[in-house]
């Protein structure tokens, strides 16, 4: 099926799934934040390697924090290995409308998160679909026009943008965040 076609498709089912969502929001401030959860591109090693000294110096902070990455491949490479709270699902777990169906992934939506960071710098569906479907009270996400509707707090950043630049964004915007007692 032609790519374009099949990404229109897959978009237009997303937001049919999204408005049968309820989910309970709020802006949660990074220092009361228990739980977190990251989505990320893990098919460059540099990313994958970022993301688990992202996740190690969370969980100095006292964080829960739980990654998925996906990897835009059939088969994980002997590099990648998932461990505690790094789980990761291949292009073979994807349907034809692009949307993941994997038990690992089903895990994660289905966590109540106080955070979603999505750190989806490639504009992918698998990404997008999770980001859109996980019960997380406070939704972090790269600008896009188009998915206003999934997140709700998006950082602008120019083009090109590497995974180090909108962590660090993704940081400075958390650390402003207060709650009314602070």
């Amino acid at each position: 099926m032609n790519q374009k076609l099949r990404t229109k498709i897959s978009d237009y089912l997303l937001q049919q799934d999204i408005r049968k969502q309820h989910r309970k929001t709020a802006v949660i401030p990074f220092s009361n934040a228990k739980n977190i959860g990251i989505l990320y591109d893990a098919t460059e090693d540099k990313d994958y390697e970022l993301i688990k000294n992202y996740v190690r110096d969370m969980r100095g902070l006292s964080k829960e924090v739980i990654a998925l990455g996906f990897y835009n491949k059939p088969e994980l490479p002997n590099t990648r290995f998932m461990k505690l709270g790094l789980d990761f699902f291949t292009r073979k777990a994807l349907n034809w409308k692009m949307k993941p169906n994997n038990p690992i992934v089903s895990n994660f939506v289905n966590r109540n998160f106080d955070i979603l960071i999505c750190l989806n710098l490639q504009k992918s569906i698998p990404l997008k679909y999770i980001s859109s479907m996980t019960k997380a009270q406070f939704k972090i996400g790269k600008y896009e026009a188009n998915s206003a509707f999934i997140f709700d707090f998006m950082i602008k950043v120019d083009d090109p943008v590497n995974l180090k630049q909108l962590i660090d964004q993704v940081n400075h915007y958390l650390n402003l965040i207060r709650n009314e007692n602070q």
